[in-house]
Protein backbone atom coordinates (compact mmCIF):
# COMPACT_ATOMS: atom_id res chain seq x y z
CA UNK A 1 0.00 0.00 0.00
CA UNK A 2 1.51 3.54 -0.87
CA UNK A 3 0.87 6.00 1.78
CA UNK A 4 -0.88 9.10 0.36
CA UNK A 5 -0.50 12.75 1.71
CA UNK A 6 -2.47 14.11 3.46
CA UNK A 7 -3.35 18.36 4.24
CA UNK A 8 -4.82 18.52 8.25
CA UNK A 9 -6.39 21.47 8.70
CA UNK A 10 -8.57 23.00 11.66
CA UNK A 11 -11.76 25.20 10.85
CA UNK A 12 -10.10 28.73 10.76
CA UNK A 13 -7.67 27.75 8.23
CA UNK A 14 -10.15 26.19 5.77
CA UNK A 15 -10.67 29.09 4.03
CA UNK A 16 -7.16 29.37 3.05
CA UNK A 17 -6.49 26.47 1.29
CA UNK A 18 -7.00 26.62 -3.24
CA UNK A 19 -8.76 23.40 -2.62
CA UNK A 20 -12.20 24.73 -0.58
CA UNK A 21 -11.84 27.41 -3.16
CA UNK A 22 -11.82 24.70 -6.10
CA UNK A 23 -14.65 22.81 -4.58
CA UNK A 24 -16.90 26.16 -4.16
CA UNK A 25 -16.02 27.02 -7.66
CA UNK A 26 -16.71 23.38 -8.78
CA UNK A 27 -20.07 23.60 -7.20
CA UNK A 28 -20.78 26.61 -9.03
CA UNK A 29 -20.31 24.89 -12.15
CA UNK A 30 -22.81 21.87 -11.25
CA UNK A 31 -25.61 24.75 -10.37
CA UNK A 32 -24.79 26.16 -13.79
CA UNK A 33 -24.98 22.75 -15.56
CA UNK A 34 -27.40 21.38 -13.90
CA UNK A 35 -29.57 24.80 -14.83
CA UNK A 36 -28.67 24.03 -18.66
CA UNK A 37 -29.68 20.17 -18.18
CA UNK A 38 -33.49 21.60 -16.68
CA UNK A 39 -33.72 23.90 -19.51
CA UNK A 40 -32.42 21.37 -22.20
CA UNK A 41 -35.81 19.60 -20.98
CA UNK A 42 -38.01 22.85 -21.65
CA UNK A 43 -37.92 23.59 -17.66
CA UNK A 44 -40.40 20.98 -16.40
CA UNK A 45 -39.89 20.39 -13.08
CA UNK A 46 -40.17 16.75 -11.90
CA UNK A 47 -36.15 15.35 -12.55
CA UNK A 48 -34.60 18.24 -10.34
CA UNK A 49 -32.78 16.09 -8.52
CA UNK A 50 -31.80 13.65 -11.39
CA UNK A 51 -30.56 17.17 -13.27
CA UNK A 52 -27.91 17.67 -10.16
CA UNK A 53 -26.78 14.34 -10.09
CA UNK A 54 -25.99 14.29 -13.53
CA UNK A 55 -24.55 17.25 -13.41
CA UNK A 56 -22.46 16.48 -9.92
CA UNK A 57 -21.10 13.49 -11.86
CA UNK A 58 -20.25 15.00 -15.09
CA UNK A 59 -17.70 18.47 -12.48
CA UNK A 60 -16.86 16.28 -9.96
CA UNK A 61 -16.46 12.40 -11.38
CA UNK A 62 -18.06 10.17 -9.06
CA UNK A 63 -16.19 7.37 -8.22
CA UNK A 64 -18.28 4.31 -5.65
CA UNK A 65 -17.10 5.15 -2.30
CA UNK A 66 -18.12 4.06 1.24
CA UNK A 67 -18.30 5.71 4.63
CA UNK A 68 -18.08 3.09 7.32
CA UNK A 69 -18.43 3.30 11.20
CA UNK A 70 -15.91 1.54 13.21
CA UNK A 71 -15.33 1.83 16.90
CA UNK A 72 -12.85 4.12 17.34
CA UNK A 73 -14.02 6.40 14.20
CA UNK A 74 -14.41 6.26 10.27
CA UNK A 75 -13.31 4.04 7.43
CA UNK A 76 -13.66 5.80 3.91
CA UNK A 77 -12.77 3.66 0.50
CA UNK A 78 -13.26 5.51 -2.62
CA UNK A 79 -12.71 3.26 -6.21
CA UNK A 80 -9.40 5.69 -8.03
CA UNK A 81 -8.34 2.88 -10.54
CA UNK A 82 -5.19 4.27 -12.61
CA UNK A 83 -4.10 6.76 -9.67
CA UNK A 84 -1.14 6.35 -7.67
CA UNK A 85 -0.43 7.53 -4.28
CA UNK A 86 1.53 10.74 -5.93
CA UNK A 87 -1.41 11.69 -7.75
CA UNK A 88 -4.13 11.84 -4.93
CA UNK A 89 -4.67 14.78 -2.26
CA UNK A 90 -6.87 14.54 1.01
CA UNK A 91 -7.53 17.05 2.89
CA UNK A 92 -8.83 16.34 6.26
CA UNK A 93 -11.04 19.30 8.86
CA UNK A 94 -12.67 18.46 11.97
CA UNK A 95 -15.71 17.66 10.39
CA UNK A 96 -15.06 16.77 6.30
CA UNK A 97 -12.72 14.57 4.02
CA UNK A 98 -11.96 15.68 0.54
CA UNK A 99 -11.04 13.60 -1.77
CA UNK A 100 -8.82 15.45 -5.31
CA UNK A 101 -6.93 12.99 -7.64
CA UNK A 102 -5.96 14.26 -11.08
CA UNK A 103 -3.63 12.62 -13.76
CA UNK A 104 -2.69 13.94 -17.06
CA UNK A 105 -3.06 11.43 -19.56
CA UNK A 106 -0.25 12.14 -22.57
CA UNK A 107 -1.16 10.69 -26.09
CA UNK A 108 1.66 8.46 -27.44
CA UNK A 109 1.83 8.22 -31.10
CA UNK A 110 0.74 4.88 -32.90
CA UNK A 111 0.56 3.53 -35.91
CA UNK A 112 -3.03 3.55 -37.03
CA UNK A 113 -6.01 5.93 -37.56
CA UNK A 114 -7.44 5.92 -33.84
CA UNK A 115 -11.16 5.85 -34.47
CA UNK A 116 -12.47 6.98 -31.20
CA UNK A 117 -10.84 7.22 -27.88
CA UNK A 118 -11.98 7.47 -23.91
CA UNK A 119 -8.08 8.02 -22.82
CA UNK A 120 -8.46 11.88 -21.09
CA UNK A 121 -6.94 12.94 -18.32
CA UNK A 122 -8.79 12.93 -15.20
CA UNK A 123 -9.90 14.89 -12.27
CA UNK A 124 -11.85 13.66 -9.42
CA UNK A 125 -13.21 15.68 -6.62
CA UNK A 126 -15.36 14.19 -3.90
CA UNK A 127 -16.26 15.39 -0.36
CA UNK A 128 -17.21 13.35 2.61
CA UNK A 129 -19.20 15.04 5.59
CA UNK A 130 -18.65 13.51 8.46
CA UNK A 131 -21.47 12.11 10.97
CA UNK A 132 -19.23 12.99 14.40
CA UNK A 133 -16.31 15.15 14.53
CA UNK A 134 -12.64 13.66 13.46
CA UNK A 135 -9.29 14.05 15.10
CA UNK A 136 -7.58 15.32 12.11
CA UNK A 137 -4.15 14.63 13.60
CA UNK A 138 -4.95 10.75 13.60
CA UNK A 139 -6.05 10.78 9.68
CA UNK A 140 -4.53 8.11 7.77
CA UNK A 141 -4.91 7.60 4.04
CA UNK A 142 -3.33 4.77 1.70
CA UNK A 143 -3.80 3.76 -1.94
CA UNK A 144 -3.58 -0.54 -2.81
CA UNK A 145 -4.79 -2.01 -6.62
CA UNK A 146 -7.11 1.31 -7.14
CA UNK A 147 -8.81 1.95 -3.89
CA UNK A 148 -8.00 4.82 -1.91
CA UNK A 149 -8.65 3.29 2.14
CA UNK A 150 -9.15 6.69 4.58
CA UNK A 151 -8.78 6.10 8.27
CA UNK A 152 -10.18 8.89 10.63
CA UNK A 153 -10.49 8.51 14.58
CA UNK A 154 -13.32 10.07 16.25
CA UNK A 155 -12.29 13.25 17.92
CA UNK A 156 -12.83 12.34 21.94
CA UNK A 157 -15.77 13.73 23.90
CA UNK A 158 -17.26 14.82 20.64
CA UNK A 159 -20.89 14.01 20.24
CA UNK A 160 -22.58 13.34 17.17
CA UNK A 161 -24.38 16.12 15.49
CA UNK A 162 -28.15 14.54 15.24
CA UNK A 163 -27.71 14.78 19.24
CA UNK A 164 -25.92 18.26 19.10
CA UNK A 165 -29.09 19.51 16.85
Amino acid sequence: MAQVAITKVDDQKKKELPVFEEIERRFKEVERRAFELFEGRGRQSGADLDDWLRAEREIMGWPAAELTKKDDGYAVQMTLPGFEAKDVEVTATPSEIIVHAATEETKKEEKGNVLWTEFESNDVYRRFEMPESINVEGVSAAIDNGILKIKAPQAQGQTTKQAAA
